[in-house]
Parts: C-alpha cells; sequence; structure tokens
C-alpha cells in the first residue's frame, strides 16, 4: 500500500478522510457546550480507527499519532482544562516528536500559552525561549546570505509576543487584554 501513496492511490484516499474527519471532529470539539474530554474521546477513537483502517507503516501510524496530539493540544488551547491536563498534552507531543520546525512552532506557542493563562511564565519560557533563539539564528543567516526570511519573521512575531507577555507575567505586570485562569475564576 505505501506504493499507492506515491502513485495516488488508497493511501491519499485515507489521508483526505484522515483530514476530513478530523477537521469535522475539531470544529464539533471546540462547541462551547462540548468539554475538552468529550473532544479528547473522539479523537482517540479517530486515531484508533485510522490506525488500524488507514496505515500501512510504521511512520504512517506515528504521523497518525502526531496528528492527533496536535488536534488535543490545539483544544487544550481552545478549551483551557487545567495546566496539568495541558502539561500531559504537550508531554504526549514531545514524546511524539513533532514532523517538521513549522509544527514544533505552532504546538510550542499553544503549550505557552497554556503556561501564560495558568500564570506559569518559567514553564512557557522554558519552552520558547530557545526556538525563539533558533529562529533569530535563522533569520540573520537568511538575512546574511540574502535568502527569503519570510518563513523566520512569521514564526518570530507571535513567539516574541508571547514571550513578551509571558516577560511581563514574571514581573508580576498584568497584560491588557489577555485573561487568565485566575482572572476568569474571579469574574464568575
Amino acid at each position: 500500500m505505501s506504493g499507492e501513496r506515491e502513485s495516488g492511490g488508497d493511501m491519499v484516499g485515507e489521508e483526505l478522510a484522515f483530514c476530513n474527519a478530523s477537521g469535522r471532529l475539531l470544529v464539533k470539539s471546540l462547541d462551547k457546550e462540548r468539554s475538552f474530554a468529550q473532544g479528547v474521546d473522539d479523537f482517540r477513537r479517530l486515531e484508533a480507527e485510522f490506525v488500524v483502517r488507514g496505515c500501512d507503516t510504521d511512520f504512517h501510524v506515528l504521523e497518525t499519532r502526531r496528528r492527533i496530539a496536535e488536534l488535543i493540544l490545539t483544544l487544550a488551547q481552545s478549551k483551557r482544562p487545567p495546566l496539568e491536563v495541558c502539561r500531559e498534552a504537550w508531554k504526549d507531543m514531545v514524546r511524539l516528536g513533532f514532523s517538521n520546525r513549522e509544527r514544533e512552532y505552532t504546538m510550542s506557542w499553544f503549550y505557552a500559552d497554556c503556561c501564560r493563562y495558568d500564570e506559569n511564565p518559567e514553564e512557557g519560557l522554558a519552552v520558547l525561549l530557545p526556538l525563539i533563539a533558533e529562529l533569530e539564528r535563522g533569520l540573520e543567516e537568511a538575512r546574511a546570505t540574502q535568502s527569503d526570511t519570510e518563513f523566520f519573521e512569521y514564526h518570530l512575531e507571535p513567539l516574541h509576543k508571547l514571550r513578551d507577555e509571558l516577560l511581563a507575567q514574571q514581573r508580576g505586570e498584568p497584560i491588557p487584554g489577555k485573561s487568565t485562569r485566575r482572572l476568569d475564576e474571579a469574574r464568575r
């Protein structure tokens, strides 16, 4: 079946089916009436279905599991379960590894934002600072060789903003326009 993937056979169809099903589940899971746990259960069922149904190699199994871990972390960033739950989703993501650098930057941003929401700036900064340094080195190298800098600039902008928010939190400063668990609970 792996040869069919390159020639446009069943694997492409299974990948498309997975993308469509996971997209529908994400939209359903983001509904405010649905809990984070319900969304995770749905994603785990989808993972089990596609690992059996559509994965013909260890690589496909790993990529399916990575996609599910990404979706769960995305849902955590949106639904705001306790930080311990977000941390477990992040650990699962790190354990599985990232498909590429872009996914690592995005998922790290989501997890660091979970840390910001729960006012744990040190943990968020520990994730962000090495990535920012890596992206800044890449940006400087691209500039030095007159290469395209768009990739680096695109990822640095939100990471710099989140870093600055986490640093402000670390200093005990409020972040205008940003909610935290403590502020949300005080409003209830």
